[in-house]
């Protein structure tokens, strides 16, 4: 039997606690007709993707007095680039990300880079654990703020949850003595994720 401790909000939503359990978690998504049979199925996540989201306070879910589940995740995108010695310069793009499971995804990203902010995490720190984390980079020489604007919509990696992304976006230029012109990888538990350079300028003629 599930009873998760709720914190009642002025609009008539409810707040699923970052402690919640699994067991909770499902019951709330059944009780709000989100078809948890497609999780795990195609470019769907898991239940456990999103209960790792949860409790990671990653992405927060509130449910009205319907019983109808929304999700809402503050994201970062990041355009890094990076201009060399000879004038040219390369934008960063993800090739593709290959699972533990043999899949390998291919997608086409508003960015170079996209990233889930943590709890209490400002986006310019953010910014700077993206690029250490998924390209090994730890510094930038320039970053500059273009824009803040919210989309919601219902993904297909959380089948039936509408949710509400509210994104962020920079660019970021990297020093050239970071660039790697094979790219870069990053590896995590379920996936490796690659990512490659494209030539935006060519390097001005003599």
């Amino acid at each position: 039997m599930t009873n998760p401790e709720l914190a009642h909000q002025s609009n008539e939503r409810f707040v699923l606690p970052s402690n919640v359990t699994l067991e909770e978690l499902l019951d709330r998504l059944v009780e709000g007709r989100i078809p948890v049979h497609d999780y795990g199925v195609g470019n769907a996540k898991t239940i456990h993707h999103l209960l790792s989201e949860v409790n990671e306070g990653e992405s927060i879910i509130t449910i009205d007095d319907k019983g109808d589940v929304h999700r809402e995740v503050n994201v970062l995108w990041i355009d890094v680039l990076c201009e060399l010695s000879d004038g040219s310069i390369y934008y960063l793009k993800e090739d593709r990300q290959d699972f533990k499971n043999g899949k390998t995804k291919r997608r086409e990203l508003d960015s170079s880079i996209g990233e889930k902010l943590k709890p209490l995490e400002s986006p310019e720190e953010a910014v700077r654990r993206a690029i250490s984390e998924e390209l090994g980079v730890n510094d930038y020489t320039s970053l500059y703020n273009i824009g803040y604007k919210e989309k919601t919509f219902i993904p297909d990696t959380f089948p039936g949850i509408e949710s509400t992304y509210k994104m962020y976006q920079f660019v970021s230029m990297i020093p050239e003595t970071a660039y790697n012109k094979d790219g870069y990888v990053e590896y995590q538990v379920d996936k490796t994720n690659y990512y490659t350079w494209e030539l935006l300028r060519h390097a001005p003629k003599n």
